[in-house]
């Protein structure tokens, strides 16, 4: 949904101050969820989400991220002056785990291969013709009716080819559970990665804001084999501030020497910045940076 503000001369409310009052009364709305962002034509770090900034942790284990990707999205939600918070993990997938009893199969005459096949035959869509016509040519696929793959007791209903053409049931060789798995894996450099995007409530830095995740990291004692990371515009505001203590040395050594070669005195200019107030040397630092 998009919504047009009027233009800002016509209205005495921000952006920001906007969302802030619709996000009181749609958060309420059950079964539903709603997140609220100002659009940017440009985005810093290029990263898209559902909010302004992310924090993504990623692992080479996927079970990892399934265990603790719930875990950090919860306790983001605590954190105070952090909104709209959510993730692009989705682990309510449905899929069944079979457990083969390789033994059991030997004794019957049924091999891992007929075993494929038959699952295939029944749930892989498996083209087994075609059938051609003056026009046109249609495959034929072979499966299961729809109305079996809703439900996996309809592996109870699968019978398997085994010794002198005898019908075995898969049940007599396997065993199946139900369970959950990830609807998608989304990757960060080749790696399993969970992202949880965040928006900032009125007034709150964004400074304050990482400064409180990385807390909140240190809190949950994430295991060896998941790293946390700020991605995106967050990145990007981290990588600033790592170089700011440089640049501002480049500013204060392009002070000098200008000072320098107006003054013709490689002691002169120390004294001058002695005894301007902090307010001229940051107006001036200001200045050079500019």
């Amino acid at each position: 949904m998009f919504v047009n503000l009027k233009p800002l001369a016509e209205r005495a409310l921000s952006a920001d101050q906007v969302i802030g009052r619709l996000r009181k009364q749609l958060s309420v709305i059950p079964g539903a969820t709603l997140i609220l962002q100002a659009v940017q034509d440009l985005r810093i770090g290029g990263r898209s989400s559902s909010a302004q900034y992310q924090y993504t942790i990623r692992s080479d284990s996927l079970n990892d991220l399934i265990e603790w990707g719930p875990k950090v999205l919860r306790e983001m939600r605590q954190v105070p002056g952090i909104v709209d918070v959510n993730s692009d993990q989705q682990n309510r997938g449905l899929q069944v785990a079979l457990t083969i009893d390789r033994d059991a199969a030997a004794r019957l005459g049924i091999s891992m291969q007929t075993i494929d096949d038959t699952l295939h035959d029944a749930f892989g869509q498996r083209q087994v013709s075609t059938m051609y016509k003056p026009l046109n040519q249609y495959r034929v696929v072979m499966g299961l009716e729809s109305d079996f793959w809703q439900n996996p007791d309809a592996l109870g209903q699968i019978y398997l080819r085994g010794q002198n053409d005898a019908q075995i049931p898969l049940s007599a060789i396997c065993k199946y559970q139900p369970a959950n798995t990830p609807l998608s894996v989304n990757h960060s450099g080749q790696f399993p990665s969970v992202t949880v995007s965040f928006n900032l409530s009125p007034g709150v830095s964004l400074g304050d804001a990482v400064d409180k995740v990385e807390e909140l990291k240190q809190s949950l004692k994430l295991p060896e084999s998941i790293q946390g990371s700020f991605s995106g515009t967050a990145q990007a505001f981290r990588d600033s501030l790592a170089n700011e203590p440089l640049l501002i040395l480049a500013a204060l050594v392009t002070v000098y020497i200008v000072l320098g070669v107006l003054y013709e005195s490689y002691i002169h200019p120390i004294t001058i910045l002695s005894t301007l107030p902090s307010a001229d040397v940051g107006a001036l630092l200001a200045l050079i940076l500019c």
